[in-house]
C-alpha cells in the first residue's frame, strides 16, 4: 500500500486536539483535488482554540482507478472524523462512510484555514471545557477515595 506515497511527514501525534481532518490538496493551501487521485493529503487536529498540521503525505500521482491506490489514501485517513475534497466517487463515498470518515465536497480553491475556522466555530459551547470538568472531577474522586483507604505501613 505504501507504494504509492511519494513523501510523508508525520508532524505531531495530536495528542491535544480533538478532532482530526483531513484535507485533499496539491498546494497544502487549498482543497482542490478528487480523493481518489489526490496527490498530497493535509491531516490537521482541531480544537475549539487551535489548530496544529499533524501530517503531510504526497502521493505519487497515477493515471486510473487503482485498489492499491485508494487504500493508501485510506490509511492516511485513518482516524479522521472527514476529508475535505473537490469530489469523490460514489463506491468510494460509501467506503469512507463504512470506516467512519465523512466525505465532505467543497468548491476547488476552498483555503484549508477558512474551513478549519468554520468547524472551529461550529463546536458545541463548552463541549471542550466539559471534558475537561469530567477528567478533573475524575481525578477528585480518585484521590478522595484514595485518602480514605487505609494505609498500612508494614
Amino acid at each position: 500500500m505504501t507504494d504509492h506515497i511519494e513523501r510523508q511527514l508525520h508532524l505531531a501525534e495530536g495528542a491535544i486536539s480533538s478532532l482530526k481532518v483531513a484535507f485533499a490538496s496539491g498546494d497544502h493551501k487549498r482543497v482542490d483535488q478528487h480523493f481518489g487521485s489526490c496527490e498530497a493529503l493535509m491531516v490537521y487536529g482541531i480544537a475549539p482554540d487551535r489548530a496544529e498540521l499533524l501530517q503531510v503525505t504526497e502521493f505519487r500521482v497515477e493515471q486510473g482507478h487503482s485498489l492499491a491506490k485508494l487504500e493508501s489514501r485510506m490509511e492516511v485517513i485513518a482516524g479522521c472524523f472527514a476529508v475535505f475534497c473537490v469530489a469523490v466517487g460514489e463506491s468510494v463515498f460509501r467506503q469512507l462512510l463504512a470506516a467512519g470518515v465523512r466525505a465532505i465536497r467543497v468548491d476547488s480553491g476552498t483555503p484549508i484555514s477558512q474551513l478549519i475556522r468554520q468547524l472551529q466555530q461550529q463546536w458545541p459551547e463548552g463541549a471542550e471545557s466539559g471534558r475537561r470538568q469530567q477528567r478533573r472531577e475524575r481525578q477528585d474522586d480518585r484521590l478522595a477515595a484514595l485518602a480514605a483507604s487505609d494505609w498500612d505501613d508494614e
